[in-house]
């Protein structure tokens, strides 16, 4: 046997391959088999047309252009996506329901409830300033708290929806792509989170709270500039000051919104820790803005009504909001939900 070989490039993914010769006693056909099949992305290839055993250049311009062309991720429609979330809650609603009841009443709990307390004891602080210090420290506890619980509920919401996403109703589990490194079956009605996704979670809602403190403390400062350098009436350039500035935070909020939301699922998902999230969900929300900004428009709009109908509407609308947001994630990253065609 010969130890030569034709090195080709696969015309479906571009990927370089070698086809070993055989000697030409060993084969009718000069020494080359006639066809082969990509170890890549396992497309047969016709090989007759390397014949003359020209080697192939990964490195040519042509061909980096036609690979990036293949490689780029193909644009999902939002129609879709919302038509085959709300397909997916019409056959997992209980779960959906029930799950987010469960996560909303423990928000409550531990972070709502502390905080309407800590608005009365500001209240006894501003009369006794005795009391300012302890205002401080349970402050201090209420956030770190509530930080830890927000990244505990947002983990189980969004491991919920992907699970519903992936799975569906029913034992029965198609043949999907797991996530990398991910050996567990995730469940849809599975309140536990691994320590490894709660942490990161949990650096993520941290990151959030500092930048949201900072917009707000750079929001003051704006308003209070607006007062001084307005040749208004003091009333009025608060007024505009304040509208002005709401609006801006509001621009802001919503694109924080729009380039981190695929971080929460890259978390939860265990495909990568916190920091490489953070650039990974940039990535994808700019490679896929269309979809990632409608999908977000959706989840704000939606989240905005149920904050409006307080904790009864909130617990509603979230899974409602969430499960779109799982689909194009899944949609984006390349993985498989139940809903498309086993391959």
């Amino acid at each position: 046997m010969s130890h030569q070989a034709l090195r080709v490039t696969c015309p479906h993914c571009m990927a370089l391959i070698e086809f070993p010769l055989v000697s030409r006693g060993e084969e009718s056909g000069g020494g080359l088999p006639s066809s082969g099949v990509c170890a890549a992305c396992s497309q047969p290839i016709d090989l007759s047309t390397f014949r003359e055993n020209s080697p192939a250049d990964p490195h040519s311009f042509a061909n980096r252009q036609r690979a990036v062309t293949l490689l780029q991720p193909a644009e999902s429609s939002v129609e879709s996506v919302l038509f085959d979330a709300f397909q997916l809650f019409r056959s997992n609603w209980n779960v959906l329901l029930g799950v987010s009841c469960l996560t909303t009443l423990i928000w409550f709990v531990l972070v709502a409830w502390p905080c309407q307390q800590l608005s009365e004891l500001w209240t006894l602080a501003q009369q006794d300033t005795a009391q300012l210090l302890t205002f401080l420290l349970a402050s201090g506890m209420v956030a770190g708290v509530g930080i830890l619980t927000t990244a505990y509920t947002t983990s189980v919401m969004a491991r919920m929806t992907l699970a519903v996403s992936r799975y569906g109703r029913g034992s029965h589990q198609p043949s999907i792509r797991f996530a990398p490194d991910s050996n567990e079956t995730p469940s849809r009605g599975r309140l536990s989170v691994p320590a490894s996704v709660l942490f990161h979670m949990t650096l993520f809602m941290l990151f959030v709270a500092v930048v949201m403190a900072m917009l707000l403390v750079l929001g003051v400062i704006a308003m209070i500039a607006f007062m001084l350098v307005l040749p208004l009436p003091r009333e009025t350039a608060t007024l505009v000051g304040t509208f002005s500035v709401g609006c801006v935070y509001f621009v802001l909020i919503f694109a924080l919104q729009w380039l981190l939301w695929p971080s929460v699922f890259l978390i939860a998902d265990r495909r990568a820790p916190f920091g490489e999230s953070l650039r990974e969900s940039f990535a994808l929300s700019w490679v896929h803005r269309k979809v990632s900004l409608k999908v977000v428009t959706f989840y704000f709009l939606l989240s905005t009504v149920g904050a409006l109908l307080f904790y009864v509407g909130q617990a509603i609308t979230a899974p409602i909001a969430s499960l779109p947001l799982a689909m194009a994630y899944l949609r984006m990253t390349g993985g498989q939900t139940v809903l498309d065609p086993s391959e």
